[in-house]
């Protein structure tokens, strides 16, 4: 008992750590690189960073989202995985508590532990049921920390057929079929918007690249926009519609299920 939860505190600093120096380490300094390259090139003054570095702050916000997204698409395809090799082991007669252990190992033929969302979830899951702690309970509490749609709906599914009883199997069945489906929908119109988010991200970068063309190959050209006011008032005006356009484009391409 004393070892499953010396166990856990262990994962979780584990699991603090490697989110700063991993993670957020990396945004910051991806961050920091950004607007010195911007002030490059909108001011060909590097000093001029020290004017962006609020914009630090959205950056971390908005790579802290796009990083929460990509795994959340992530979770999702390993909940597939995870649901059908559910449904194997409760149709094999396995119950809820036995099937997590199997699921694990099967899972960990497929993806490496390291890059898995779920691999490390389920061996915590596994020390909580060890501990005799409902599975409901265990399932629900990893649904809401990654605060998954689907694995949430599992869990509500989970608890009400525990409670009212019933072909638990067929319940649970039905519920997997229906979250199938809605990532199913997902996932085609992710393939449909492939091309047109591609196209996005270069129409974003292309003004860049335009003034990086010119200072390299006609510098003289965009000198009266860094040593005049008037040309310093214009940068400023082109990188604010810039980034406001490129957020817009952002938004268009976002559609959820």
């Amino acid at each position: 008992m004393k070892s499953c939860y010396l166990n856990m505190i262990i994962d979780k600093v584990r699991t603090i750590f490697k989110s700063f120096f991993k993670s957020d380490f990396t945004i910051w300094i991806s961050g920091i690189l950004l607007i010195v390259i911007i002030a490059k090139v909108f001011f060909d003054r590097i000093l001029a960073a020290i004017f962006l570095i609020p914009y630090l702050y959205i950056w971390f916000q908005e790579q802290m989202k796009k990083k929460q997204k990509e795994e959340q698409w992530k979770l999702k395809q390993e909940g597939k995985d995870f649901f059908q090799s559910l449904m194997n082991c409760l149709s094999a007669g396995y119950s809820l508590e036995e099937s997590i252990p199997i699921i694990k190992n099967e899972m960990s033929m497929i993806y490496s532990k390291k890059k898995s969302v779920i691999i490390p979830e389920l061996t915590v899951m596994e020390r909580k049921l060890q501990m005799n702690q409902a599975f409901e309970i265990v399932f629900y509490e990893f649904a809401e920390k990654y605060e998954n749609e689907d694995f949430i709906q599992f869990s509500y599914v989970l608890k009400t057929a525990k409670k009212r009883g019933g072909n638990l199997i067929k319940i649970l069945e039905q519920t997997i079929e229906t979250i199938n489906r809605k990532n199913q929908a997902e996932q085609e119109i992710a393939t449909v918007l492939a091309g047109r988010v591609f196209e996005k991200n270069i129409m974003k970068g292309m003004p860049v690249f335009l003034i990086c063309y010119l200072k390299v190959f006609n510098s003289s050209y965009l000198e009266i926009m860094y040593h005049t006011l008037a040309g310093r008032i214009c940068m400023c005006i082109s990188l604010i519609t810039i980034i406001i356009a490129g957020r817009f484009a952002d938004r268009i391409v976002e559609i959820e299920v």
